[in-house]
């Protein structure tokens, strides 16, 4: 039998230091205002980044993301500025939809591809609002990029 290297851990992923490593390697060098917490209230647990991202051509934004306990659990992603787009959740203060819960992995964002790869696809999707908003918006705005209609 092998002898087993590290301690065992239970709770959620950010718990384990391995796991947090993999996931923020790199945020830091590209987003120096990355700033995250663990969180509580209740018995809701989550760990919240906050940081800056530069929207390449627009204004930059302050995003917050909470990143729940289950590795499985998808990112909910905030940002202030203006809320008008197809793809924002109204009912839950203006959270991105970022792709299409029913989408195969290959198709959305998972928690293996890494917090950087997500703030990526957050720049690009707040691109796509800005560039939404500036050639018209709801009267006829373009979506640059896949989109599913809500």
């Amino acid at each position: 039998m092998a002898a087993r290297i590290g301690k065992g851990y239970g709770g959620p992923w950010y718990s384990n230091y391995r796991d947090v490593v993999r996931f923020e390697r790199g945020v830091k060098d590209q987003y120096p205002s990355f700033e995250y917490a663990n969180k509580r209230s209740g018995h809701h647990i989550w760990r919240e980044y906050r940081l800056t991202i530069d929207v390449p051509e627009y204004e930059p934004r302050n995003v917050v993301i909470k990143m729940k306990p289950s590795r499985d659990s998808a990112p909910e992603v905030t940002v202030d500025g203006p809320i008008s787009s197809p793809h924002r959740y109204e009912e839950n203060n203006g959270e991105l939809c970022m792709w299409y819960p029913g989408d195969s992995k290959e198709c959305r964002w998972i928690f293996d591809d890494g917090l950087l790869h997500l703030l990526v696809l957050v720049e690009l999707h707040l691109y796509r609002e800005t560039w939404w908003r500036e050639t018209g918006g709801h009267d006829n705005g373009e979506w640059l990029g896949p989109e599913v209609t809500h």
